[in-house]
């Protein structure tokens, strides 16, 4: 179960990062950014100097996200725009908070689809800079991705990637916790070295698909021993069957031998007497007479019974005791078997029968004879 599931997570994360890659491609981070007039010293996050409702470090409201520390502007729009989220003003709280200075140095984005009441314009607080995408090839750049303009639908799409980050970080983890012990070593490895989630999914991207085709064959594998598993059961199966179906055989021959070979060791006769005696009762067409014939055709018949006869016995009593069978659509199949039974007995005892008539005949001429 645990393979199974390992081989799913893994083409999920095969499938997602595809999807990764593609909305990493179209939307490429705006390297240059453009300070609004006036913008440095304007605190867009909010009408107070600083903000002092929540601690530092932590998203502002509903709208404005925590991307991380910055010593500089530059730095905190780098971590903006490379931020898998999409934003579309970016603010650098600056080194001059002298009365708060838990709050110098942060960056905070903005989402792209706030409304425009979650930006402030008018709020002074030293240091702050309020920056927008720049101008790239001529293009005047909305969000902090390139390749969007102003297509909501491209916008929507390339929030996307956030989801996609978390869902292959979501990933990486249980597949660390349902693959083996070496695996998992490797996976926790790479997953507690990474400084961040790209790197997380760079790493774990590159090793699923280096070893998944080597989970699968493991798979496969598994999967074939378990049928051959299942082939050799039912071969047993029916091996064993087929010796207890055979076994009525070998208890008769070996009864048979028992019965001759007491008949021969509580003979007067000879050995080599014997011998003569039973080539001269049985002759060279000995298979011929009924009684042979007879003999093997109720072994055959008994061994195709099987050892557990008596369920047979009573399927035969079934159908011989129901009319349908004799009288119903299947009627001739019923006659057909009774002939064939008639026929069967009449060739098999014909001779028998002459015998005794015959016998019989001799002991009456010998009666008249002696009288």
């Amino acid at each position: 179960m645990s393979d199974s599931q390992l081989l799913n997570k893994t083409a999920e994360l095969k499938t997602l990062n595809i999807e990764y890659n593609r909305l990493r491609t179209a939307y490429t981070p705006v390297t240059t950014y453009t300070p609004d007039a006036s913008a440095n010293n304007i605190n867009a996050l909010s009408n107070t100097t600083p903000p002092l409702v929540i601690p530092p470090g932590e998203d502002y409201g509903e709208h404005w996200k925590y991307v991380g520390d910055a010593s500089t502007n530059v730095i905190c729009w780098n971590k903006s725009s490379g931020d898998p989220r999409l934003f579309k003003r970016v603010v650098f709280t600056g080194t001059s908070n002298s009365s708060a200075p838990n709050w110098n140095n942060k960056c905070y984005g903005l989402m792209y689809n706030a409304p425009a009441s979650a930006e402030f314009t008018t709020a002074n607080s030293a240091g702050y800079w309020k920056m927008t995408p720049g101008v790239v090839d001529n293009i005047s750049n909305i969000y902090t991705k390139l390749g969007i303009g102003s297509d909501m639908t491209k916008a929507n799409d390339a929030a996307k990637l956030v989801d996609v980050e978390r869902r292959i970080a979501t990933l990486t983890r249980e597949i660390a916790e349902l693959s083996g012990a070496g695996i998992n070593e490797v996976l926790n490895g790479m997953i507690n070295g990474a400084t961040d989630t790209n790197s997380i999914i760079s790493q774990i991207n590159k090793y699923m698909n280096e070893n998944a085709k080597a989970i699968e064959t493991r798979y496969a594998e598994i999967e074939k021993r378990k049928k051959m598993n299942n082939v050799y059961s039912e071969i047993n199966e029916q091996k064993t069957l087929f010796a207890r179906k055979y076994q009525f055989i070998l208890y008769f021959i070996i009864v048979l031998c028992i019965i001759s070979g007491y008949a021969s060791y509580t003979s007067k006769l000879p050995l080599l007497e014997q011998a003569v005696v039973i080539k001269n009762y049985i002759g060279l067409g000995w298979w011929t007479n009924w009684w042979v014939i007879t003999i093997a055709i109720i072994i055959l018949i008994l061994a195709s019974f099987g050892w557990d006869m008596k369920g047979n016995i009573m399927m035969v009593i079934r159908y011989i005791t129901d009319t349908s069978f004799w009288t119903g659509q299947l009627w001739w199949v019923g006659i057909t078997i009774l002939l064939l039974i008639v026929i069967f007995l009449h060739a098999s005892f014909k001779s028998f029968f002459v015998d005794i008539d015959a016998g019989l005949k001799s002991i009456q001429d010998n009666l008249d004879n002696n009288n």
